[in-house]
């Protein structure tokens, strides 16, 4: 076993497909039969259930259609009730109104109208009619008196008002408004008798106007009793309903009680003791579904035969009808679906023989063709492998690519493509790098270009960026703080290998008239257009060649656009990675720039500050000669001609004004050398030379 496990451990992709075809054709062999077995037997499972289904639609179709006939029948004749009820309150009404008519003609010059009205209200009292469930009342229009109720004589002489106390309606309101709307019409409502406080009796009454006593005549009837007349005559005609060979109608109360039924001997029991042969307590699913306690209306169950021998199954369609309190229902025999499927289970035992054997010379030319295409697939497989151990082994040196057109499998082909997108994913890592090295050789160049004029700088930023976007042609220009005027600083042209560099006149253009670089400078953002059309604009840069696609770059300081560069015609379409790598660029310049721009700068402050110490120094110089030196030396001299003069009077004096007059005279001599120190009169005038000559004399002189 373990030695067997141990060549499958090394067999070879291509060969897998011919091992695993064996191990299928096997396990096909081995498990076909069961496999075979088992649908075959849903199949016949689902004709079985399809069967059911087509005759359990078809007697759920009409046991509903027959219970809707049913319930029809319910609703024709109550209505057919409800018309003849109404049509005879309309007549006993009509013949209380002919009665009081009559009585009024006879005695109305002889008797008052309270007298009439007793007469009549006697008349109408004992009048009863529909098995004495039938009786009138009068009542007067405008005072909402009740003179006669002949069902409930409680009622008499009360006010509307107390009427509507009593039963908790305004019964006498809404009699008199009809009266005087329509001065006749029926009129249903609930009454409450004061000894039955708790039963609501539903009636129904027709009231007439009879102007010359001021009544409204009314006849009414309880509809509870004529509800019992007509359901007595309903379930007389339930009991004799029969439909198709065996169908049938039954009848439950609410409480579970049988009052129609095929079988006479269960008419009055409780339908919850029904129970089938398998235990199905089918009498509680009739009452259930009646009750709308579950989710369907139809009930399947099983009943024996008269001889209690063989069991048939029967379905039951069961629905409330809410108005009377009743669930109704209709059954039938499914002895139909049971014949149809004992037919279907005797073909389908006929045709599974014949099918088993077709399946299995089916089976055996399966497997010589399946064996047939595992050979040549594996062929396939391993000249795919091939094919890629050939192209890893010179991906690692070179940038070949895979041919896909040489490959079979779509699998191959999915990692053709992912191994020929990895090559150009080096490839542009690649580019990408190079690009980089360029970017930061440039920016060290910088550096080493310190003596080199601006000029040469820009041209060589701009060679850089060319080579770096691999552009054919590209224009650096230069943008004045106002943001009006551009100047071409730079313009590379690669187009022409043997072109030389050439003068590029620095004249300024406005931005509205220099073109895609004014764009810019207007719009203050980075434009890429990889198919761009020559509208005819004029443009700052020269360019030799027509523009195909274009990329101009700003670089801002100070919130003001000082830079663009602008490039075009590249082997590849523009994206955001060249925005990236011209902007690094450009700011790396004009930080370049701005530092040399601040020595320069740095170096005229400091010759200006020694410019002005300078000139400080020798004006001291001269003030300290000509204005400090001439003072003391008036002062020497005045001290002089004094000495002269106290020396002949006074010798003391003159010798002490000597004294003054030796310091004096030290005083001109440090101010002299200091003026000198200051403001060298000898040097700017005479020269370096004479200079010199009077340090030597000087220097003499001390030693």
């Amino acid at each position: 076993m373990r030695r067997m496990f141990s060549i499958f451990n090394k067999i070879t992709l291509s060969s897998a497909p011919f091992y695993a075809s064996l191990v299928v054709i096997t396990s096909l062999a081995t498990f076909i039969g069961s496999f075979w077995a088992v649908n075959e037997y849903q199949a016949y499972q689902e004709s079985v259930e399809i069967i059911k289904y087509n005759y359990k639609y078809q007697y759920e179709s009409r046991l509903k259609e027959e219970l809707d006939k049913v319930v029809e029948l319910i609703k024709h004749l109550q209505l057919q009730n409800d018309q003849r009820v109404e049509h005879d309150i309309r007549e006993r009404v009509q013949a209380a109104y002919t009665i009081a008519s009559h009585n009024y003609r006879l005695y109305k010059d002889e008797k008052s109208p309270d007298e009439l009205r007793s007469m009549v209200i006697e008349l109408l009292r004992p009048m009863r009619w529909n098995n004495g469930r039938g009786y009138y009342f009068l009542g007067r229009v405008n005072d909402g008196i009740i003179d006669l109720f002949a069902d409930e004589p409680f009622f008499e002489g009360k006010s509307a008002a107390e009427f509507k106390e009593l039963i908790g309606q305004d019964v006498v309101g809404n009699i008199i408004s009809i009266v005087r709307d329509k001065e006749a019409g029926l009129f249903r409502y609930n009454l409450t008798k004061p000894m039955f406080a708790k039963d609501k009796l539903s009636k129904i009454s027709f009231v007439k106007y009879f102007q010359p006593l001021d009544w409204f005549i009314g006849a009414g009837i309880y509809n509870n009793d004529l509800e019992e007349l007509l359901q007595r005559e309903v379930l007389a005609r339930i009991q004799n309903i029969r439909f198709g060979a065996d169908g049938e109608v039954f009848c439950l109360r609410a409480d579970g009680t049988i009052i129609s039924n095929q079988e006479e001997r269960l008419i009055g029991r409780s339908v919850r003791d029904l129970v089938d042969r398998n235990g199905l307590e089918y009498g509680k699913a009739f009452l259930a579904a009646g009750l709308k306690n579950e989710s369907t209306d139809y009930v399947h169950y099983s009943v024996a035969d008269s001889s209690g021998g063989v069991v048939h199954q029967k379905l039951a369609y069961v629905s409330g009808y809410e108005k009377w309190g009743w669930v109704v229902g209709t059954s039938m025999f499914m002895d139909g679906m049971e014949h149809a499927i004992a037919i279907e289970t005797a073909t389908y035992q006929r045709i599974a023989f014949k099918n088993v054997l077709t399946f299995i010379v089916l089976f055996a030319i399966a497997v010589v063709f399946l064996l047939a295409s595992t050979f040549y697939f594996s062929f396939k497989i391993k000249q795919g492998i091939s094919l890629f151990t050939t192209f890893f082994q010179k991906a690692a040196d070179s940038n070949v690519k895979i041919d896909n057109k040489n490959l079979t499998f779509r699998e191959f082909e999915d990692l053709g493509r992912l191994a020929n997108r990895m090559v150009e994913y080096r490839i542009n890592n690649e580019i990408l790098l190079h690009r980089d090295e360029l970017r930061l050789d440039s920016l060290l160049q910088l550096g080493i270009l310190e003596q080199q004029s601006l000029q040469d700088k820009y041209h060589f930023i701009l060679q850089r960026i060319v080579q770096i976007t691999r552009s054919e042609e590209g224009c650096l220009m230069l943008v004045d703080p106002a943001q009006r005027h551009i100047s071409l600083c730079a313009h590379v042209d690669n187009s022409d290998k043997n072109e030389q560099r050439k003068a590029v006149p620095d004249l300024p253009v406005p931005v509205e008239q220099a073109g895609l670089p004014g764009k810019v400078v207007v719009g203050k953002t980075a434009t890429i257009d990889n198919d761009f059309i020559n509208a005819g604009d004029h443009n700052i840069c020269p360019c030799r060649n027509v523009v195909s696609r274009h990329l101009h770059v700003p670089i801002f300081n100070d919130g003001k656009i000082v830079v663009v560069a602008g490039v075009c015609n590249g082997r590849e379409n523009y994206d955001n990675s060249d925005i990236r790598q011209v902007t690094m660029l450009l700011e790396g310049l004009w930080l370049h720039v701005l530092k040399k721009s601040a020595e320069e700068e740095l170096a005229r402050l400091e010759r200006q500050i020694i410019a002005v110490s300078e000139e400080e120094r020798s004006k001291i110089g001269r003030d300290l000669h000509d204005d400090l030196g001439s003072h003391l030396t008036g002062v020497e001299l005045l001290s002089k001609a004094l000495q002269q003069h106290l020396r002949e009077e006074v010798p003391e004096r003159a010798e002490q004004l000597g004294t003054i007059r030796n310091l004096i005279l030290d005083a001109i001599e440090k101010t002299r050398r200091l003026s000198q120190g200051l403001y060298p009169v000898h040097v700017v005038e005479y020269g370096l030379e004479a200079a010199i000559e009077e340090l030597v004399v000087e220097v003499k002189k001390n030693v």
